[in-house]
């Protein structure tokens, strides 16, 4: 039986699988982007933005290209 936490993570893997790939990395790109980068321009600067938020970008996209590719083989893995 599954719990109301594992129900919700199912539920947003699910809706987040259902996303295009290169339209998912976009937006959670920029949403990094935005959330890291708008402080440090705030305190640091444009340049800091550019820097740390362009590098929060690519890091978080990079998380969710892993977690992609590891919930599709998990999938191809149960279904055979």
């Amino acid at each position: 039986m599954m719990d109301f936490h594992e129900l919700t993570m199912h539920a947003l893997a699910e809706l987040v699988m259902s996303i295009s790939p290169p339209l998912m990395v976009s937006i959670v790109f920029a949403v990094a982007y935005l959330l890291v980068g708008i402080p440090f321009q705030l305190t640091r600067g444009p340049g800091s933005r550019d820097g740390y938020g362009t590098m929060a970008g690519v890091l978080a996209a990079l998380v969710y290209i892993v977690f992609a590719v590891g919930y599709q083989s998990e999938i191809h893995h149960i279904s055979r």
